[in-house]
Order: C-alpha cells, then sequence, then structure tokens
C-alpha cells in the first residue's frame, strides 16, 4: 500500500516515512528522494562554483541517509561543478547527529558574548 496509502493523509507524512519507505523500494519515495538529492546536488554545486570550499559538512536529513543522497548527489555534481573545484572538495555527514542544533545555539551565544 506503500508509505502513503491516500492523499487525504499526505499532510501526516513525514521526512522519516519516506526514507523508511525509499530504503525499502517504494518508487513513489525514491522518486521523492532522487528529487530531494537532485536539488541539494544542485545547490552544492552553485557553493563550491562561488566558495570553492575544501570540505562541506552535511547534517540532518543528508547525514541520516548518506546512501540514498550521495550517488544522486553527486552525479548532478559531476555535471553541474567545476570539476577543479569539485576534486578538492569533500562532502560529508555531520557527525553530530541529533545534537547539531544544541551545538549551533552555543556557538551563536559564544559568538554573541565575544564580539
Amino acid at each position: 500500500m506503500g508509505f502513503c496509502p491516500s492523499v487525504d493523509l499526505a499532510d501526516q507524512i513525514t521526512a522519516k516515512a519516506v526514507f523508511e519507505a525509499a530504503g525499502k523500494g517504494d518508487k513513489t519515495a525514491m522518486q521523492i528522494v532522487e528529487i530531494s538529492a537532485r536539488n541539494l546536488g544542485k545547490g552544492l554545486a552553485v557553493i563550491i562554483d562561488m566558495l570553492n570550499p575544501q570540505c562541506i559538512v552535511i547534517g540532518s536529513i543528508y547525514s541520516r541517509n548518506e546512501d540514498l543522497f550521495k550517488p544522486v548527489v553527486y552525479s548532478v555534481l559531476e555535471k553541474e561543478a567545476i570539476p577543479s573545484a569539485l576534486a578538492v572538495c569533500k562532502i560529508v555527514p555531520a557527525k553530530l547527529g541529533e545534537n547539531i542544533g544544541d551545538y549551533a545555539a552555543l556557538c551563536v551565544a559564544l559568538y554573541d558574548t565575544l564580539f
């Protein structure tokens, strides 16, 4: 029946449910993941082309579902990003897990008190 058995329940879909269904091979969920990953790849290509970073750390959904995102993201990057900039940029999942928001809030507070 899929991760969303009825259009009436569409507003109750969670990202977790979509990624779990995609991991089990649900075609609609896999399409949602692919669209999300392609858009992420396009956005990262712009960042890589403009800023030429050595590393981009991505948390949240990407870090929890890297196996689903990474192949699509990299296929877009290989088409969209400047090859020499992409060659020196690592894209890695955040290691802070679900605590990333806590660390970010502390960093903002610390920065505000120092400056």
